[in-house]
C-alpha cells in the first residue's frame, strides 16, 4: 500500500513527478505569477494537498513574509515537506480539503494536483470549505488533471500523455499502467464542470489560465 494517494511514494515524488506530468514545474511558476498580479499587501496562504512542500519552498523566495498553513492527508508527504522547509515557520496540518474548518482567514488558497482524487460529493464539500476559508477579495488557484468531454479526444490525449511519459524514461507498460488510473485511481472532471462547481458555491469570477495535455489551471475570486 502506498503512503499517499499518488502512484509515487512520498520519498520519490519530487524525483518522479516531472517524468509523469507534462510542464509540472510550470504549474508553480504560473501560480506565483497570478498571485503577484493580485497585489496583496499581506499573504495568509492555505495550501491544500501540499505534498512535499515544493510550492511553499518556491513561494517563500518570492513572498518571504507569506504566512502558510500547509495541509495534506499523508503523514509521509508532510514529513518530506517538513524536511524541505525546516528553516521556515510553517503550520503543518494533517487532513483533507473536505475537513478544513476556517472562516474568512486566507487571502490565497491553492490546491496543486490534489483535488482530482475526490469523488463528486467530497469535491463539492471541499470547494465549499475553500470558499468559506477565503476573505472577500481572496483567490483560489487550482491545478489538476481534467478529462475531455469527448471520449475520442480522451483516448487521443491519454495516448499522447503516455508518449510523454515514455520520452521521459517510463516504459510503455508503466505509462499504460499510470494512465489506466484515470477514472479508477483518480477522478477528473471536465473544464465546464470545474467552472460550474466553483460558481455553485459562490465564486463569481472564474478563469481558466492554463490547459495542456490533460491538466488545467483555474482561479476564482471570492467577492
Amino acid at each position: 500500500m502506498n503512503d499517499n494517494t499518488t502512484p509515487m511514494a512520498a520519498a520519490e515524488y519530487d524525483r518522479k513527478i516531472n517524468n509523469t506530468i507534462p510542464y509540472y514545474n510550470e504549474f508553480y511558476t504560473q501560480t506565483l505569477d497570478v498571485i503577484a498580479q493580485c497585489g496583496y499587501s499581506e499573504l495568509d496562504w492555505l495550501d491544500l494537498g501540499c505534498g512535499t512542500g515544493t510550492l511553499e519552498e518556491k513561494a517563500l523566495r518570492v513572498f518571504p513574509s507569506a504566512r502558510f498553513v500547509a495541509v495534506d492527508p499523508s503523514e509521509k508527504m508532510l514529513e518530506q515537506a517538513g524536511n524541505k522547509l525546516s528553516g521556515y515557520n510553517i503550520e503543518f496540518v494533517t487532513g483533507k480539503s473536505s475537513e478544513i474548518n476556517y472562516t474568512n482567514r486566507f487571502d490565497v488558497v491553492t490546491a496543486i494536483q490534489s483535488h482530482h482524487y475526490m469523488h463528486e460529493e467530497e469535491r463539492q464539500r471541499s470547494i465549499t470549505r475553500v470558499y468559506d476559508a477565503l476573505r472577500d477579495g481572496g483567490i483560489f488557484i487550482c491545478f489538476e488533471n481534467v478529462v475531455p468531454e469527448s471520449e475520442t479526444v480522451k483516448k487521443q490525449e491519454l495516448l499522447r500523455w503516455g508518449r510523454y511519459q515514455q520520452r521521459h524514461g517510463k516504459t510503455e507498460a508503466e505509462a499504460l499502467e499510470h494512465n489506466a488510473r484515470c477514472g479508477t485511481g483518480y477522478f477528473p472532471i471536465t473544464v465546464p464542470q470545474h467552472i460550474q462547481l466553483l460558481k455553485s458555491v459562490g465564486f463569481t469570477d472564474v478563469h481558466v489560465f492554463w490547459l495542456s495535455y490533460m491538466q488545467m489551471g483555474i482561479y476564482a475570486f471570492r467577492k
